[in-house]
């Protein structure tokens, strides 16, 4: 039987208020990835961020139906996978397309009603490939390292944007260690850069123990299948699941979907922004910088104030938004 991880109890681990500076996070932001296997036409990051309350309430209303889905006629699952769900596979084998999408619903309600906001970014890989390359990859990252930046920039933005509260953490589904160390990169820099709220840090955990991961994981799959949609018909098109629609009429909600011509945009910017070397510089920082032992001397000489700061916000697609709540 699982043990899950209660939310408070997670911020008390992650930022205990017995060390010197502790804090218990009032702000918290999960995110989950797909389609990051390397033959994947659409790499994407997205996941939820609330304040203490908000998440504490996701918790409250998901756990019950992860305990006793469908109101005990299914036994207890270990967790919700969503592509496992959607194929009746895994844990979900011998539930009928009726099950799984009343589940899927259920758990979608419980996304809605406890008010937290999300955020997904989805990359076109064989554009990104082609145009982002050499010192500009290595400062804007492959696909996926692009999209967990992006992530901070939405997480933040919307903190600033309808919260009071002073500190955020980040949190990961597992992920390969040069993935974490990346994100860890630009944690790292967000840290530095970032007044208010202030990033505390970011972890990666498993969505078997952590229950706002697996909400992560069903926004993240909703928005993978609506861009596949896209990327097939060729040309933007709003969404034809209602699970997304629904999410997108109930909650403050954004996408971004980055093409080819957005893409470029994004190189063709950072370009002129980036002056002098500063582009090799920050892509020898984000390629070599160790989580661990944080050394900024072999790429800035003695001046660690002059490490590169978050990566540029972009608009690099379209940005359905849903209703703020």
């Amino acid at each position: 039987m699982n043990a899950w991880v209660p939310v408070a109890d997670l911020f008390r681990v992650l930022l205990p208020r017995d060390r010197p500076g502790g804090w218990l996070a009032m702000l918290t932001a999960y995110f989950d990835d797909s389609g990051t296997h390397t033959t994947s036409d659409i790499v994407l990051v997205a996941g939820v961020f609330g304040t203490e309350w908000q998440l504490t309430s996701l918790e409250r209303l998901w756990r019950p139906h992860i305990e006793n889905p469908l109101c005990g006629r299914k036994p207890r699952l270990r967790r919700f996978h969503a592509t496992d769900c959607h194929s009746s596979q895994g844990e979900f084998i011998g539930w009928s397309r009726t099950e799984t999408d009343y589940f899927h619903h259920q758990l979608q309600t419980a996304i809605i009603d406890s008010g937290v906001s999300a955020y997904g970014m989805a990359i076109l890989r064989k554009d990104w490939d082609e145009i982002v390359t050499g010192d500009m990859r290595g400062f804007l990252g492959d696909p996926e390292g692009y999209a967990i930046s992006q992530c901070y920039v939405r997480a933040l933005r919307w903190a600033q944007q309808n919260t009071f509260d002073p500190r955020i953490t980040f949190v990961f589904d597992n992920r390969p260690s040069e993935v974490q160390r990346r994100a860890k990169a630009v944690n790292d820099a967000f840290e530095r850069h970032t007044k208010f709220p202030q990033v505390t840090g970011c972890a990666f955990l498993s969505s078997y123990d952590i229950l706002p991961l697996q909400a992560a994981d069903l926004f993240a799959w909703e928005v993978y299948q609506h861009a596949k949609e896209i990327y097939e018909a060729g040309k933007l098109k709003p969404p034809e699941r209602p699970m997304l629609s629904r999410l997108n009429a109930n909650m403050n909600l954004t996408t971004q979907l980055a093409m080819r011509s957005s893409i470029q945009k994004i190189v063709d910017y950072v370009s002129v922004e980036g002056k002098g070397n500063f582009i090799s510089q920050a892509a020898d920082h984000f390629r070599n910088f160790d989580p661990s032992n944080p050394d900024y001397s072999y790429v800035f000489g003695s001046q660690p104030s002059e490490t590169p700061g978050p990566l540029p916000p972009q608009n690099p697609g379209p940005r359905p938004r849903g209703r703020r709540r």
